[in-house]
């Protein structure tokens, strides 16, 4: 009875064993299997990454040629309008020259609004004879005041 149960327990060993390395085998194949699918799958995923990253440049690209277009249009727009200003201030400035020299002409004009000491020196300038004796209005007569 031993050599029946020694018997037994080999047969069952080596079928153990068979089935185990039939298991093995079919786990490494299927193994094999997913490491090639997952390496399909890889590829794929790194493709589509490589195609959306050169998709994003090229709108990025054309974002920026679109912002340069804009800025460099800006950038004329507003050197007009500088120019244009310029040359509006400029015509001002010189109108505001023309009007103080003629209030500096008028100012230097004698008129009644001059003391007498400003009427003697400006007489005393042109060398009016006998300004030192003079009033006021003879001081205007004499500087031809209006």
């Amino acid at each position: 009875m031993a050599n029946k149960v020694s018997g037994f327990f080999s047969r069952k060993t080596k079928e153990g064993t068979k089935a185990a390395r039939k298991l093995g085998a079919e786990i490494e194949s299927e193994v094999g299997q997913t490491i090639d699918e997952v390496k399909r799958d890889v590829k794929k995923a790194v493709k589509g990454a490589k195609k959306s990253a050169k998709d994003t440049v090229k709108t990025a690209k054309a974002s920026t040629k679109s912002a340069v277009k804009t800025v460099k249009a800006t950038a004329s727009d507003t050197a007009k309008n500088v120019t244009q200003a310029a040359r509006t201030a400029k015509t001002a400035g010189k109108a505001i020259v023309a009007d103080v020299k003629k209030d500096i002409n008028l100012a230097a004009q004698p008129n009644s609004t001059w003391t007498v000491a400003d009427l003697k020196a400006a007489a005393r300038k042109k060398g009016i004879a006998g300004y030192s004796s003079m009033t006021k209005p003879q001081l205007l007569k004499a500087l031809g005041a209006k």
